[in-house]
């Protein structure tokens, strides 16, 4: 076939609590993943050459093993005792260091695609494996769609039914470094005293108030003591009628959760020049949704030679 184009969707963090430092160095934390209709585009493509041929749009990013793309290729082959080729360019339209999670998409994107494509049977569990060696976020876009993440965030447990909110998306022209809040965040006697795990919701019978106490996100506060600006900017999305605004992940993106498109819209209206916004829906693109994807886009292909 040719070039197959797949989406990789961004996320949000619905609440992030931070329970404690694990004994691997990590933190132990637990937080509700949405998949956001925010996309890179991955186009895949067969080589007799071997091995991986990356491009990109964006000449600011690497092109080797640096990129997540790259190293998911290569782990996928030595799991496979395979090398493939393949010809992959990226389309980067998500944010970069904004916490939204584009890199672990596109990574997850290449594990499903690659073993779709090159039929290398690796079971899903492998690929989970594969994708928890690659990032914490990394196995969430495996599922896609609403879940809770516990552990590193590579624990994942879906949630059936997709909220029916608009979300506007703000990106400001900061880049926080995830190391860099993690390592910063102090849990206090305080905190620990409030902090207890997140339950087990029903998000789409959720109420509000329910709602803005369940999407708290324990490193706003480190991350808004460095940036106050980002801290204006939520209170902006308050003002603007969103039911709750949040930091997502360590950030710098903030997002908005409106019962309307148009008070999504209106929202966006405060946006300033050096700032990006996007209105968003949730999705649902994991493995089933990929693989369902190929073989349409292959029956598709076959429909179009045979009317040539």
């Amino acid at each position: 076939m040719k070039a197959w184009c797949v989406p990789a969707y961004a996320k949000i963090n619905l609440g992030l609590r931070i329970l404690g430092k694990r004994p691997d160095g990590f933190h132990e934390l637990e937080t509700y993943f949405l998949q956001i209709d925010l996309a890179d585009r991955l186009f895949f493509e067969k080589s007799e050459l071997g091995g991986l041929q990356l491009t990109c749009n964006r000449a600011d990013l690497p092109l080797d093993v640096a990129n997540l793309s790259w190293r998911a290729y290569e782990l996928l082959c030595a799991a496979a005792h395979r090398r493939v080729g393949v010809r992959l360019h990226l389309e980067k339209n998500i944010p970069v260091g904004a916490g939204l999670g584009g890199g672990s998409s596109d990574a997850a994107v290449t594990l499903m695609a690659l073993n779709r494509l090159y039929d290398l049977n690796i079971s899903d569990a492998r690929l989970h494996l594969l994708a928890t060696q690659l990032g914490s976020d990394v196995p969430f876009f495996l599922t896609g769609g609403l879940c809770l993440g516990s552990g590193r965030g590579e624990i994942i447990t879906p949630l059936p039914e997709l909220p029916n909110w608009e979300i506007l998306l703000i990106t400001p022209a900061v880049v926080v470094s995830t190391a860099w809040a993690y390592q910063n965040y102090k849990m206090s006697l305080t905190n620990r005293q409030k902090i207890t795990k997140l339950p087990s919701l029903d998000f789409v019978q959720l109420q509000e108030h329910q709602l803005a106490e369940v999407c708290q996100n324990d490193l706003e506060a480190v991350v808004f003591e460095k940036y106050p600006e980002l801290a204006e900017l939520k209170s902006k999305l308050q003002q603007a009628g969103a039911v709750v605004a949040s930091m997502t992940g360590s950030g710098s993106a903030l997002f908005g959760l409106f019962r309307t498109r148009q008070e999504a819209q209106r929202g966006q209206q405060l946006v300033n020049r050096d700032q990006q916004a996007f209105l968003a829906r949730p999705v649902r693109w994991g493995i089933r949704q990929v693989y369902r994807d190929y073989y349409a886009a292959l029956t598709s292909e076959k429909r179009s030679s045979g009317s040539a």
